[in-house]
Protein backbone atom coordinates (compact mmCIF):
# COMPACT_ATOMS: atom_id res chain seq x y z
CA UNK A 1 0.00 0.00 0.00
CA UNK A 2 1.34 3.41 -0.92
CA UNK A 3 2.30 5.46 2.09
CA UNK A 4 1.22 9.12 2.48
CA UNK A 5 3.60 11.94 1.66
CA UNK A 6 5.57 13.72 4.36
CA UNK A 7 3.22 16.68 4.43
CA UNK A 8 0.17 14.49 4.97
CA UNK A 9 1.87 12.50 7.70
CA UNK A 10 3.05 15.67 9.43
CA UNK A 11 -0.51 16.96 9.67
CA UNK A 12 -1.64 13.61 11.06
CA UNK A 13 1.01 13.63 13.76
CA UNK A 14 0.36 17.24 14.65
CA UNK A 15 -3.33 16.55 15.27
CA UNK A 16 -2.61 13.64 17.61
CA UNK A 17 -5.52 11.54 16.44
CA UNK A 18 -4.58 12.19 12.81
CA UNK A 19 -6.40 13.65 9.86
CA UNK A 20 -10.00 14.68 9.57
CA UNK A 21 -12.45 12.50 7.69
CA UNK A 22 -12.38 14.91 4.74
CA UNK A 23 -8.59 14.73 4.44
CA UNK A 24 -8.76 10.95 4.46
CA UNK A 25 -11.13 11.08 1.45
CA UNK A 26 -13.65 8.89 3.23
CA UNK A 27 -17.05 8.39 1.54
CA UNK A 28 -20.10 9.35 3.60
CA UNK A 29 -21.35 6.72 6.00
CA UNK A 30 -25.01 5.94 6.79
CA UNK A 31 -26.17 7.07 3.35
CA UNK A 32 -29.17 4.73 3.64
CA UNK A 33 -31.26 3.07 6.32
CA UNK A 34 -30.80 -0.57 7.16
CA UNK A 35 -27.56 -2.57 6.98
CA UNK A 36 -24.78 -1.46 4.63
CA UNK A 37 -21.20 -2.33 3.79
CA UNK A 38 -18.51 0.21 3.00
CA UNK A 39 -14.89 1.09 3.59
CA UNK A 40 -12.86 3.71 5.36
CA UNK A 41 -9.42 4.91 4.29
CA UNK A 42 -7.28 6.03 7.18
CA UNK A 43 -3.90 7.79 7.13
CA UNK A 44 -2.25 5.10 9.30
CA UNK A 45 -2.19 4.12 6.34
CA UNK A 46 -4.90 1.49 6.12
CA UNK A 47 -8.17 0.86 4.33
CA UNK A 48 -10.66 -1.15 6.33
CA UNK A 49 -14.12 -2.56 5.70
CA UNK A 50 -16.93 -1.11 7.80
CA UNK A 51 -20.39 -2.54 8.44
CA UNK A 52 -23.11 -0.09 9.43
CA UNK A 53 -26.75 -0.11 10.46
CA UNK A 54 -29.19 2.78 10.52
CA UNK A 55 -32.67 2.01 11.89
CA UNK A 56 -35.77 3.64 10.40
CA UNK A 57 -36.01 5.86 13.48
CA UNK A 58 -32.78 7.53 12.32
CA UNK A 59 -33.90 8.13 8.73
CA UNK A 60 -34.96 11.73 9.30
CA UNK A 61 -32.89 12.81 12.28
CA UNK A 62 -29.35 12.42 13.67
CA UNK A 63 -28.95 9.61 16.19
CA UNK A 64 -26.35 8.55 18.78
CA UNK A 65 -23.57 6.27 17.55
CA UNK A 66 -22.42 2.91 18.88
CA UNK A 67 -19.12 1.50 17.59
CA UNK A 68 -18.96 -2.31 17.89
CA UNK A 69 -15.52 -3.95 17.83
CA UNK A 70 -15.41 -7.60 16.78
CA UNK A 71 -13.53 -10.47 18.37
CA UNK A 72 -10.84 -12.84 17.09
CA UNK A 73 -13.08 -13.99 14.24
CA UNK A 74 -12.74 -10.45 12.84
CA UNK A 75 -16.32 -10.51 11.60
CA UNK A 76 -17.57 -6.92 11.53
CA UNK A 77 -20.95 -7.92 10.07
CA UNK A 78 -21.61 -10.21 13.01
CA UNK A 79 -20.53 -7.50 15.46
CA UNK A 80 -22.97 -5.09 13.81
CA UNK A 81 -25.83 -7.58 13.55
CA UNK A 82 -25.65 -8.34 17.28
CA UNK A 83 -26.87 -4.75 17.85
CA UNK A 84 -29.56 -4.40 15.16
CA UNK A 85 -32.55 -5.28 17.35
CA UNK A 86 -31.44 -2.89 20.11
CA UNK A 87 -30.79 -0.14 17.54
CA UNK A 88 -34.32 -0.56 16.18
CA UNK A 89 -35.77 -0.40 19.68
CA UNK A 90 -33.70 2.47 21.08
CA UNK A 91 -32.86 4.51 17.98
CA UNK A 92 -29.08 4.58 17.54
CA UNK A 93 -26.64 4.00 14.70
CA UNK A 94 -24.22 1.07 14.66
CA UNK A 95 -20.77 1.12 13.06
CA UNK A 96 -18.47 -1.93 13.10
CA UNK A 97 -14.92 -1.63 11.69
CA UNK A 98 -13.07 -4.74 10.50
CA UNK A 99 -9.47 -5.08 11.61
CA UNK A 100 -8.24 -7.70 9.15
CA UNK A 101 -5.38 -9.94 10.20
CA UNK A 102 -3.04 -8.93 7.36
CA UNK A 103 -3.00 -5.25 8.32
CA UNK A 104 -3.75 -5.67 12.02
CA UNK A 105 -2.12 -8.69 13.69
CA UNK A 106 -2.63 -9.00 17.45
CA UNK A 107 0.08 -6.45 18.22
CA UNK A 108 -1.82 -3.82 16.24
CA UNK A 109 -5.40 -4.96 16.92
CA UNK A 110 -5.84 -6.24 20.47
CA UNK A 111 -2.78 -4.34 21.73
CA UNK A 112 -3.34 -1.19 19.68
CA UNK A 113 0.22 -0.91 18.34
CA UNK A 114 1.35 0.63 21.63
CA UNK A 115 4.34 -1.52 22.52
CA UNK A 116 7.57 0.24 21.55
CA UNK A 117 5.65 3.17 20.02
CA UNK A 118 5.45 6.31 22.20
CA UNK A 119 3.71 8.34 19.47
CA UNK A 120 -0.06 8.11 19.99
CA UNK A 121 -0.70 9.24 16.43
CA UNK A 122 0.57 5.86 15.26
CA UNK A 123 -1.57 3.77 17.61
CA UNK A 124 -4.54 1.86 16.17
CA UNK A 125 -6.79 3.39 18.83
CA UNK A 126 -6.62 6.72 16.95
CA UNK A 127 -8.25 5.08 13.95
CA UNK A 128 -11.46 4.80 15.98
CA UNK A 129 -11.42 8.53 16.67
CA UNK A 130 -10.88 9.34 13.00
CA UNK A 131 -13.61 6.89 12.02
CA UNK A 132 -15.93 8.77 14.39
CA UNK A 133 -15.04 11.97 12.53
CA UNK A 134 -15.95 10.26 9.25
CA UNK A 135 -19.30 9.20 10.73
CA UNK A 136 -20.00 12.73 11.96
CA UNK A 137 -19.19 14.09 8.50
CA UNK A 138 -22.22 12.16 7.21
CA UNK A 139 -24.49 14.48 9.18
CA UNK A 140 -26.30 11.45 10.62
CA UNK A 141 -24.59 11.29 14.02
CA UNK A 142 -25.95 13.19 17.01
CA UNK A 143 -23.66 14.62 19.67
CA UNK A 144 -19.93 14.95 20.11
CA UNK A 145 -19.22 11.53 21.64
CA UNK A 146 -19.91 7.86 21.02
CA UNK A 147 -20.49 4.61 22.85
CA UNK A 148 -18.11 1.73 22.17
CA UNK A 149 -18.54 -2.00 22.77
CA UNK A 150 -16.02 -4.79 22.33
CA UNK A 151 -16.37 -8.52 22.79
CA UNK A 152 -13.48 -10.93 23.42
CA UNK A 153 -10.50 -9.62 21.42
CA UNK A 154 -12.54 -6.47 20.84
CA UNK A 155 -12.89 -6.09 24.61
CA UNK A 156 -9.10 -6.24 24.86
CA UNK A 157 -8.84 -3.44 22.31
CA UNK A 158 -11.47 -1.24 23.96
CA UNK A 159 -10.28 -1.47 27.57
CA UNK A 160 -6.72 -0.68 26.48
CA UNK A 161 -7.98 2.30 24.50
CA UNK A 162 -9.78 3.60 27.60
CA UNK A 163 -6.63 3.32 29.72
CA UNK A 164 -4.14 4.65 27.19
CA UNK A 165 -6.27 7.24 25.41
CA UNK A 166 -8.69 8.54 28.07
CA UNK A 167 -9.01 11.79 26.10
CA UNK A 168 -10.90 9.93 23.35
CA UNK A 169 -14.47 11.10 22.84
CA UNK A 170 -15.99 7.96 24.34
CA UNK A 171 -19.08 8.66 26.44
CA UNK A 172 -19.32 5.10 27.77
CA UNK A 173 -17.45 1.89 27.00
CA UNK A 174 -18.57 -1.69 27.50
CA UNK A 175 -16.06 -4.54 27.36
CA UNK A 176 -17.30 -8.11 27.42
CA UNK A 177 -15.48 -11.40 28.02
CA UNK A 178 -11.91 -10.24 27.38
CA UNK A 179 -9.42 -13.10 27.21
CA UNK A 180 -6.99 -11.24 29.46
CA UNK A 181 -6.37 -7.67 30.56
CA UNK A 182 -3.86 -4.89 30.78
CA UNK A 183 -3.90 -4.34 34.53
CA UNK A 184 -4.16 -0.67 35.56
CA UNK A 185 -0.70 -0.67 37.15
CA UNK A 186 2.34 1.37 36.15
CA UNK A 187 4.93 -0.89 37.76
CA UNK A 188 5.46 -4.57 38.45
CA UNK A 189 7.05 -7.65 36.95
CA UNK A 190 4.88 -7.76 33.83
CA UNK A 191 5.08 -5.01 31.22
CA UNK A 192 2.53 -4.13 28.53
CA UNK A 193 0.23 -5.73 27.42
CA UNK A 194 -0.20 -7.29 30.89
CA UNK A 195 0.15 -3.94 32.68
CA UNK A 196 0.76 -0.30 31.75
CA UNK A 197 4.47 -0.64 32.49
CA UNK A 198 6.44 0.41 29.43
CA UNK A 199 3.72 2.68 28.05
CA UNK A 200 3.42 6.50 28.23
CA UNK A 201 0.74 6.15 30.96
CA UNK A 202 1.35 8.05 34.21
CA UNK A 203 -0.69 8.63 37.35
CA UNK A 204 -2.56 11.59 35.84
CA UNK A 205 -3.68 9.71 32.74
CA UNK A 206 -4.51 6.58 34.73
CA UNK A 207 -6.67 8.60 37.13
CA UNK A 208 -8.50 10.07 34.14
CA UNK A 209 -9.05 6.60 32.71
CA UNK A 210 -10.40 5.21 35.99
CA UNK A 211 -12.90 8.08 36.06
CA UNK A 212 -14.16 7.24 32.56
CA UNK A 213 -17.46 5.28 32.50
CA UNK A 214 -16.82 1.65 31.55
CA UNK A 215 -18.86 -1.52 31.99
CA UNK A 216 -16.77 -4.65 32.50
CA UNK A 217 -19.19 -7.36 31.46
CA UNK A 218 -18.49 -10.97 32.40
CA UNK A 219 -20.51 -13.96 31.26
CA UNK A 220 -20.83 -16.08 34.38
CA UNK A 221 -20.62 -19.22 32.20
CA UNK A 222 -17.44 -18.10 30.42
CA UNK A 223 -15.52 -20.42 32.70
CA UNK A 224 -13.86 -22.94 30.39
CA UNK A 225 -10.12 -22.96 31.23
CA UNK A 226 -9.45 -24.87 28.00
CA UNK A 227 -11.43 -22.71 25.57
CA UNK A 228 -9.65 -22.85 22.22
CA UNK A 229 -9.36 -19.05 21.99
CA UNK A 230 -8.30 -18.41 25.59
CA UNK A 231 -4.85 -16.83 25.93
CA UNK A 232 -2.62 -19.28 27.81
CA UNK A 233 0.49 -17.14 28.17
CA UNK A 234 2.11 -16.97 31.60
CA UNK A 235 1.07 -13.34 32.09
CA UNK A 236 -2.55 -14.14 31.24
CA UNK A 237 -2.62 -17.27 33.41
CA UNK A 238 -1.47 -15.19 36.38
CA UNK A 239 -4.74 -13.24 36.08
CA UNK A 240 -6.83 -16.39 36.56
CA UNK A 241 -7.77 -19.68 34.87
CA UNK A 242 -10.86 -18.39 33.01
CA UNK A 243 -12.17 -15.22 31.42
CA UNK A 244 -14.63 -14.76 34.27
CA UNK A 245 -11.89 -15.03 36.89
CA UNK A 246 -9.59 -12.71 34.94
CA UNK A 247 -12.30 -10.07 34.72
CA UNK A 248 -12.81 -10.16 38.47
CA UNK A 249 -9.06 -9.90 39.01
CA UNK A 250 -8.96 -6.88 36.69
CA UNK A 251 -11.72 -5.11 38.61
CA UNK A 252 -10.02 -5.77 41.95
CA UNK A 253 -6.81 -4.24 40.57
CA UNK A 254 -8.76 -1.22 39.30
CA UNK A 255 -10.36 -0.67 42.70
CA UNK A 256 -6.93 -0.78 44.36
CA UNK A 257 -5.47 1.75 41.93
CA UNK A 258 -8.44 4.08 42.36
CA UNK A 259 -7.88 4.01 46.13
CA UNK A 260 -4.18 4.70 45.67
CA UNK A 261 -4.87 7.67 43.40
CA UNK A 262 -7.80 8.98 45.46
CA UNK A 263 -10.29 8.93 42.56
CA UNK A 264 -13.78 7.55 42.20
CA UNK A 265 -13.76 4.41 40.08
CA UNK A 266 -16.39 4.65 37.36
CA UNK A 267 -15.80 1.15 36.03
CA UNK A 268 -18.59 -1.24 36.95
CA UNK A 269 -18.55 -5.03 36.86
CA UNK A 270 -21.68 -6.64 35.47
CA UNK A 271 -22.01 -10.42 35.73
CA UNK A 272 -24.26 -11.65 32.93
CA UNK A 273 -26.12 -14.73 34.13
CA UNK A 274 -26.33 -17.81 31.94
CA UNK A 275 -24.08 -16.48 29.15
CA UNK A 276 -20.77 -18.03 28.15
CA UNK A 277 -18.43 -16.77 25.41
CA UNK A 278 -21.24 -15.45 23.24
CA UNK A 279 -21.10 -12.06 21.49
CA UNK A 280 -24.83 -11.83 20.82
CA UNK A 281 -25.77 -12.65 24.40
CA UNK A 282 -23.32 -10.12 25.79
CA UNK A 283 -24.43 -7.43 23.33
CA UNK A 284 -28.03 -7.95 24.42
CA UNK A 285 -27.03 -7.50 28.07
CA UNK A 286 -24.96 -4.42 27.20
CA UNK A 287 -27.87 -2.90 25.26
CA UNK A 288 -30.04 -3.19 28.34
CA UNK A 289 -27.44 -1.39 30.46
CA UNK A 290 -26.49 1.27 27.92
CA UNK A 291 -29.78 2.02 26.18
CA UNK A 292 -32.49 0.40 28.28
CA UNK A 293 -33.19 -2.03 25.42
CA UNK A 294 -34.88 -5.29 26.42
Amino acid sequence: MKRPGRGLLAVALALGFGLSAASAETPALFAQTGPAEGSYTDPLPATIAVSTYAPLACAAKPCPLLIAVHGMGRNAKSARDAWKAAADQSGFLVLAPRFDNDQFPSRLFQQGGVRGEPDKAKWTFGLIERLFDAARASGRVAGNSYTIFGHSAGAQFVHRMIMLMPEARIATAAVANAGYYTLPALTGERAYPYSLKGTPAVDVTLARALAKPMLVMLGDQDIDPNHHQLNKSRGAEEQGPTRFARGQHFMAAAAAEARRLGVTLRWREIDVLGVAHDQRGMAKAAAAELFGAR
